[in-house]
């Protein structure tokens, strides 16, 4: 008989729940320990396991773990990265050159960077826990709250000394506290370069004295305050000649003892100042301005004494201009171009003494800087002439002719070269000029060739030509052009052009020489080494200066004197030429004792080529 199964189903069906249930807590228990595992995955990796992941699955709790490990990847990723930034910001920090402090709210170091324990001298962990107030001087600290992020500049201390700094602060938070960032820099070495250019801008480096920077200034402020003031405004003399011979550095330790000199002399309040050169200016402000003649009787006294220089005792006087304000001068460089006019007078009149300034000397200024304005035209406008004085020989007859230079201006009418000459020494122009005289010199003495006249000329130098680089090829080439019968071409030069004569002068004179011109040494006997200058210096004649000449023949020393030189002439074989014959006793004296050639009004005065021609048969004196 078979079984019924309905009580077995039904029995089974009444299993069925409770099946159930225990299915269930089991899943619940399984999802429960999956999201256990989970959230260990997320504290693992919360706690710096960057490889933490989940297991995956194919249920809900496997879907929610591939979502996990997705996120988890990323987080590690940004973890990554941040951690590699984070090392970066740090390594920047470190290496900074700039000093960096964190301080909390009560101004104390949080931390620093090594760059500001260098900076104060001190391992950077030292730094942390002291004060700011402990490392900046004065008000500092309060400076900069009160100027954020404004660079700021003060006093630091670094060990037992103290240095300049340039800091700026900034305000941030960090995790709520609020914290200051301070960057801060030495700017010692930028601050010894504005100190120097500023001393640059303000002094001579060579002396320590003022510069003409300064000077203006202080006399600008003095004009606006209506303050008195003298200015003593020093030039050595012949400076020049020492500075050639021992050298540019013997030359500016002098430079230097004669500032110590000037400021040992100087009375306090007073201002040396060097304007270049051997140029110096001792402004004398307020009361101090009535010493000024009484300082500068001092200074006279006071350079008579010798500068030791090296193993070189040196002389060297000073010429001085005085000038005071008046309340007529309306800036500093209207005071210092009237010390300059004193000064000027001063050299003019000697050296080695002091000058004033007046208006006399403004008023001859203008009138050589009128001077001056039209000599720049003479030249290209032809109002120069060539005037021609005669020099006799033995015989009375008309030898040569001495070439001088005259200007026919349109305003001054026909003017001597001894009223315009020295303007064209001064500025320079003298260089033109002399070219000028010898091309037309070359002219009128072939016209004269041309003509049957057998008359040389003679053609002064000026010391000034032989400084142009190159003077004898300038006047070859003259001659080349003009093509004159260059052996009745004579050339005079100055004792005051040998007197500083280097190599170059002796080169230019020995190429003259053998370009056939002869050479004269003129003004013979006024100088200083006049017989040295015979023994080392191609001359074949000389000429007697018209002071010798005006004693004859009664002055004995002016008799002796010319005697000598006529018999040192003899010796050597050379010329002799005696200007500024002015009567026939004078001219007979020198005919008995053998000179050459005479030249003077005796026999007749300065005229054109024309009137030379002329007068070719004058009677012989």
């Amino acid at each position: 008989m078979p079984l019924d199964p309905l009580p077995g189903l039904f029995a089974l069906l009444g299993l069925l729940p409770a099946v159930g249930g225990i299915l269930l807590i089991a899943r619940q228990r399984r999802l429960r320990r999956r999201l256990a595992a989970l959230g260990a995955v997320a504290e693992a990796f919360a706690a710096g396991d960057s490889l933490a992941r989940a297991a995956p699955g194919e249920d809900c709790a496997g879907q929610l773990a591939r979502h996990l490990n997705r996120m988890l990847g990323q987080l590690a990723d940004e973890r990554r990265a941040l951690q590699g930034s984070e090392q970066q910001l740090r390594s920047l920090i470190e290496a900074a050159p700039v000093g960096m402090l964190v301080l909390d709210a009560q101004g104390r170091v949080d931390s620093a960077n090594p760059a500001a324990g260098a900076l104060f001298d001190c391992p950077p962990a030292t730094l942390c826990g002291r004060r700011i107030d402990e490392l900046l001087i004065g008000d500092g600290w309060s400076r900069l709250l009160a100027q954020p992020n404004r660079n700021l500049e003060f006093a630091a201390r670094r060990g037992t000394g103290s240095f300049p700094l340039e800091a700026s602060c900034t305000p941030f938070q960090r995790g709520g506290q609020p914290l200051q960032l301070l960057l801060a820099r030495d700017i010692g070495d930028r601050k010894a370069a504005e100190n120097r250019l500023h001393y640059q801008a303000h002094f001579d480096t060579l002396t320590g004295a003022a510069n003409r920077t300064q000077l203006q200034a202080r006399i600008e402020l003095g004009l606006q305050c209506g303050e008195a003031q003298a200015l003593l405004f020093i030039d050595l003399d012949h400076f020049k000649r020492i500075n050639d011979t021992l050298g540019h550095e013997i030359g500016d330790q002098l430079l230097c003892a004669v500032a110590e000199r000037l400021r040992q002399c100087a009375p306090p309040g007073a201002m040396l100042a060097r304007l270049g050169g051997d140029e110096f200016i001792l402004l004398l402000p307020g009361e101090l301005a009535g010493q000024a003649d009484t300082l500068a009787e001092r200074l006279l006294q006071a350079f008579r004494q010798p500068f030791q220089v090296r193993q070189y005792e040196l002389f060297s006087s000073p010429s001085i201009g005085i000038a005071h304000q008046h309340g007529g001068q309306a800036s500093a460089a209207q005071l210092l171009k009237e010390a300059d006019l004193a000064l000027y007078q001063a050299k003019g009149h000697g050296r080695n003494r002091l000058a004033h300034f007046d208006r006399r000397l403004a008023e001859e200024a203008e009138q050589r800087h009128r001077l001056e304005a039209e000599l720049r035209n003479a030249l290209t406008r032809g109002e120069f002439e060539l005037y021609y004085q005669p020099q006799l020989d033995r015989q009375g007859r008309r030898h040569s002719f001495e070439a001088l230079l005259r200007w026919r201006s349109p305003q001054r009418g026909l003017v001597s070269s001894a009223q315009f000459m020295p303007v064209l020494e001064e500025t320079g122009l003298i260089l033109d000029a002399t070219r000028w005289i010898f091309r037309q010199a070359c002219r009128q003495l072939r016209q004269w060739q041309d003509e049957g006249r057998d008359w040389g000329i003679a053609v002064n130098l000026s010391p000034l030509d032989f400084r142009q680089a190159d003077l004898a090829g300038t006047l070859l080439a003259i001659l080349a052009e003009e093509r004159p019968p260059v052996q009745r071409l004579e050339l005079e030069i100055t004792e005051t052009t040998l007197l500083d004569a280097d190599q170059q002068v002796q080169d230019t004179l020995h190429a003259l020489k053998q370009a056939g011109l002869t050479l004269f040494l003129d003004d013979f006997g006024t100088g200083y080494a006049s017989l040295a200058y015979l023994q080392f210096f191609p001359f074949d004649g000389v000429k007697i200066d018209r002071q010798f000449v005006s004693g004859l023949p009664d002055c004995r020393q002016s008799v002796a004197l010319v005697r000598g030189i006529l018999v040192i002439a003899e010796q050597l074989g050379m010329q002799v030429v005696a200007e500024g014959v002015e009567n026939q006793r004078q001219a007979d004296f020198l005919r008995r004792n053998g000179c050459h050639r005479l030249q003077g009004y005796l026999f007749g005065r300065p005229q054109p080529a024309d009137a030379c021609a002329a007068a070719e048969s004058p009677a012989r004196v």
